[in-house]
């Protein structure tokens, strides 16, 4: 991991706890940030595999689950904390994969229907989110969705 890297790593554990609390009152129309793309999202399938790139506490991932109760989802994070988060808000889900991890090198063994993301990629270069794009090409299934 780079210095930038570990620095946002450090940032995202010290405010684990207080993430979503401060989310709300930091993003005007909070609400309509994830329930526009969780409509627009659609899938083939009633059980899609998703995953959720940079996905911190698993806010997004959570949206997504209620329109797809039955979806198999896989977050990463380089936070521990936040997958912590995470970790309790799907405590009763068993269909959870966590991975603490830096997404923009990660080797994933599977395809997806489904990427999200949110408040995360702009964190990277333009190269590196460029780099990010090509590889969630090949990371979805023919028909997916990013």
């Amino acid at each position: 991991m780079n210095e930038t890297t570990n620095r946002i790593k450090r940032k995202f554990d010290e405010n684990a706890l207080n993430y979503d609390h401060q989310r709300r009152k930091l993003i005007p129309c909070f609400d309509d940030f994830y329930s526009i793309p969780v409509s627009i999202i659609q899938t083939k399938t009633e059980a899609p595999s998703v995953l959720d790139i940079g996905a911190g506490t698993g806010l997004f991932s959570f949206f997504l689950k209620e329109k797809y109760p039955n979806a198999r989802m896989t977050l990463i994070d380089l936070s521990e904390k936040m997958m912590d988060v995470s970790r309790e808000r799907f405590s009763c889900h068993q269909d959870i994969r966590y991975i603490v991890a830096d997404y923009t090198n990660y080797r994933f063994e599977e395809k997806f229907d489904v990427v999200i993301s949110s408040l995360s990629i702009h964190h990277l270069s333009d190269e590196e989110k460029q780099k990010l794009y090509d590889r969630i090409f090949f990371l979805l299934k023919r028909a997916g969705f990013s």
